[in-house]
């Protein structure tokens, strides 16, 4: 864990370093700063591809609000591996049917379900991918924020900024980045690209989400 990054239950309190504030645009900081202009307690979920830029936009949005981070990936990751391990025997398995149909679901909405219960009274950010709830929010017909909303009997302000990059800039950001999780999709590119990269979420998830910032 970084000296700047503490961080327990999933929760994390991010101080931007200037290497990560200077990955983000002067536009794309802009872009940030107008999508929660005003926004006292709530929740402010980032979401997109895995390394669209999500984590540092929500890092920095964090630091902008003064405020923690409910970032997914150290929500119960080892729980996550164990089952997908079970199952399907690749701990890192995010993107099949199995995982979206027996653990996404319920990883997410206990996710949820405390992002909202803190923001009742604060503002907090969640960094998650967030494609399944994108997904179900379009067949729906509501906005993403409303679909959130709908996981909690709570009365809670919810803003929802999709981080989008080009493939191919997603592609040399995970090889830079060198996580576990990656691997798999790294090893067979075309399919992970063409199943999900390129199948037309990107696009659709402009029309559900408050901000669509474009992060190559």
């Amino acid at each position: 864990m970084d000296d700047h990054d503490v961080q327990r239950e999933g929760m994390a309190v991010a101080e931007l370093t200037e290497s990560e504030e200077r990955q983000l645009s002067s536009a794309t900081r802009a872009s940030l700063r107008a999508a929660v202009e005003g926004l006292g307690a709530g929740v402010v979920v980032v979401c997109g591809f895995p390394a669209s830029g999500k984590t540092t936009a929500a890092r920095f949005l964090a630091d902008t609000l003064k405020t923690i981070i409910f970032d997914k990936d150290r929500f119960a990751p080892k729980l996550e591996e164990s089952v997908m391990n079970e199952l399907t025997g690749n701990p890192h398995d995010r993107d099949s049917t199995t995982y979206r149909r027996v653990v996404g679901p319920y990883i997410y909405d206990a996710l949820v379900a405390n992002a909202l219960m803190v923001g009742q009274r604060d503002v907090v950010v969640v960094d998650a991918p967030f494609l399944e709830y994108a997904r179900s929010a379009l067949l729906a017909g509501v906005a993403l924020s409303s679909y959130i909303r709908s996981k909690a009997d709570l009365q809670v302000e919810v803003r929802t900024v999709w981080m989008s990059a080009d493939p191919k800039e997603i592609r040399e950001r995970m090889i830079q980045r060198g996580a576990e999780r990656d691997l798999p999709k790294l090893a067979d590119w075309s399919t992970y690209r063409s199943e999900i990269l390129d199948s037309g979420l990107r696009i659709e998830a402009e029309k559900v989400v408050d901000s669509f910032i474009v992060n190559d």
